[in-house]
């Protein structure tokens, strides 16, 4: 799939044809175009020439899973600081801290919430929460 270099999107791979248009609705909230794709091999190969502006992985892919994608992806210059968002019915301690070690930026499991991903991505494509700052903030003294 050929993009305009400067076109904003985000590559969702799940193998679930509902969890990906779940995830489109939450990510086309920030204005990303999406691209979605079935498998981890499908995710690599759209990689391979393409800079998203976010990337999301179900963890059970099949072909390579998404924790072989982000680690990929983390070994790549040109995606290297792209943020990665993992999602999971897989909710060990230990597959969340595989997940996070290899390089995601979050572990989402499953079920998730479409606000909570609109969320995440908007939070990394503008560095900040999607609410303003408070008008005022009180500090108190300790000694009170």
């Amino acid at each position: 799939m050929q993009r305009p270099p400067n076109q904003a999107f985000a590559l969702l791979a799940d193998a679930d044809a509902n969890v990906r248009e779940t995830l489109s609705a939450a990510v086309s909230l920030v204005g990303l175009e999406t691209t979605p794709v079935e498998d981890g091999r499908q995710a690599i190969e759209m990689l391979a020439d393409l800079r998203p502006s976010m990337v999301i992985l179900d963890v059970q892919l099949p072909g390579l899973s998404g924790v072989e994608v982000c680690w990929w992806i983390r070994r790549q210059r040109h995606l290297a600081d792209v943020p990665v968002i993992l999602l999971s019915a897989l909710t060990s301690q230990f597959e969340i801290d595989a997940g996070l070690l290899v390089g995601a930026n979050h572990y989402v499991t499953k079920p998730f919430k479409s606000s909570h991903i609109t969320a995440l991505v908007a939070r990394h494509l503008v560095g900040r929460p999607l609410l303003p700052p408070p008008a005022r903030v009180i500090i108190s003294d300790p000694a009170d």
